[in-house]
């Protein structure tokens, strides 16, 4: 019935819906994902003849790990900015997150939401409701109430914690969300690297005392922007594609962004080295800026009180010098974007077949191909599956039987390379003339052939993977 359903769709191609002649029972088979593939063989079947693994709706592209995301199945576009983001991005994602929240529970950090619609009172308080500018999601319900989708939370968590904080016994206070950010960017463009939806954790500090919030903070100098604060810092990631200029000195390692930087550096090369020959009185310290495109993908801000001065988040301190003082919380912010990282990732970890995933944010660590349906290659499909999901730690939601035996040998292996399974495990005819089965490394390209006892000592304690 749903086969013949889909014979009738217009547009149906076999890389969207697949069906497994092969019955592998409950283990993880890709006839069952929703991952609408595009690679070099599909693409020219696609109905929209612009070439629909390259160009947006806005009809706009730049970035390969745009394209390659598209063409893999990762995301696909709802409007200008706007993606949904399909099973595959969505295990990565959780899987960073995962990182992340264990990251957080290590320095004592407390997890929680925050909404998403926020009220214009606490903007207006702090100023940022007219500061922000066009780039500010603005909305009134029916009532006429100003009201905006969270670009950023430092008012909300400030609130929150103004309401409910009073005495120095409750501080130091950690607390932390990931979750969806909104900005309406002038010209969203790379897909997830500059999205007007995506997804950010940010961590808040509150500490009784601006020392003790620098303990959580290493000084570095940035541009403090519309965030505010007294110091921050940024993340980057080298890429061609990325829309902040980062200069940095080859000799002593000094490196800001443009807008820090450039004030400083007109005349004088590297600032360090130029004050280094000051002091030697030796001209030939001068060493200009090399400079390189780069993604950010955090940035961290010692904000100080200019929240919880104008939100009144307060607190009665210990200090005797402040007895029935009311002191301003000093509080910091730690920024990630979580959709943005993935995007990051495939942009300096790709080559011309495809992703080349991390293991440790894949969205599986091993494929298994099975190259025939022959009972002999079906059985020892079931077998190495049962294997690594069972008796190697780490690894029982990791394994993916490529199951769709309707395709091509050819097309399945085009697909494994472009979706970057870190390990690629191939049961075809070399196991059926010798017994032994074609191990793939996605990372260094190595091939060997290793029989099945083999495999249980390669993979004892799952140290390759």
């Amino acid at each position: 019935m749903l086969r013949t359903s889909l014979t009738r769709l217009k547009y149906a191609p076999e890389h969207c819906f697949k069906f497994s002649s092969i019955c592998y029972d409950n283990r993880a088979c890709l006839s069952k994902v929703f991952l609408p593939t595009i690679n070099d063989t599909a693409s020219k079947t696609v109905k929209d003849k612009k070439d629909a693994s390259t160009i947006d709706n806005d009809g706009t592209f730049k970035g390969e790990s745009h394209k390659l995301m598209i063409r893999a199945g990762l995301i696909r576009q709802s409007s200008s900015g706007v993606y949904s983001l399909l099973p595959f991005a969505l295990r990565s994602i959780e899987k960073i997150e995962k990182i992340i929240d264990q990251e957080m529970r290590n320095i004592g950090a407390q997890k929680l939401s925050l909404p998403i619609l926020l009220s214009a009172n606490m903007w207006k308080r702090t100023g940022r409701w007219d500061t922000t500018g066009s780039e500010l999601f603005k909305l009134k319900d029916r009532k006429t109430s100003d009201f905006c989708l969270a670009p950023t939370h430092e008012e909300e968590i400030t609130q929150l914690v103004a309401n409910d904080v009073f005495s120095y016994r409750q501080l130091p206070l950690r607390l932390y969300q990931i979750g969806r950010k909104f900005r309406d960017e002038m010209r969203p463009r790379a897909g997830l690297l500059r999205g007007r939806e995506f997804i950010m954790k940010d961590l808040y500090t509150f500490d009784t005392t601006e020392e003790t919030a620098l303990k959580t903070y290493e000084e570095a100098e940035a541009d403090t922007g519309n965030i505010g604060g007294t110091k921050s810092h940024e993340y980057h990631i080298l890429s061609a594609v990325g829309e902040d200029l980062i200069l940095s000195c080859m000799r002593c390692g000094y490196t800001s962004n443009e807008e820090r930087a450039h004030g400083l550096t007109d005349n004088d090369g590297c600032p360090v080295c130029y004050k280094d020959s000051i002091t030697s009185h030796d001209s030939i310290n001068f060493h200009p800026l090399k400079s390189n495109r780069a993604i950010e993908v955090g940035h961290t801000f010692l904000l100080g009180t200019k929240y919880s001065d104008p939100l009144k988040a307060t607190f009665a301190s210990e200090n005797p010098l402040y007895k029935g003082e009311l002191l301003s919380i000093q509080m910091g912010c730690y920024g990630i974007g979580v959709s943005r990282m993935i995007a990051a990732i495939i942009e300096s970890s790709h080559d011309s077949k495809g992703i080349i995933w991390p293991p440790s944010v894949a969205p599986y660590r091993v494929c298994i191909i099975p190259g025939g349906d022959e009972p002999e290659i079906t059985e020892k499909t079931r077998s190495l599956y049962d294997f690594l999901t069972s008796e190697c730690d780490g690894l029982n939601d990791e394994v993916l039987i490529d199951d769709r035996m309707n395709l091509s040998f050819g097309y399945r292996m085009k697909d494994a390379e472009l979706l970057g399974y870190p390990w690629l495990m191939i049961i075809g005819k070399k196991f059926l003339e010798s017994g032994k089965i074609e191990i793939h490394n996605r990372h260094n390209n190595q091939r060997n052939y290793l029989e099945f006892n083999e495999i249980k000592n390669l993979f004892i304690e799952c140290k390759q993977i």
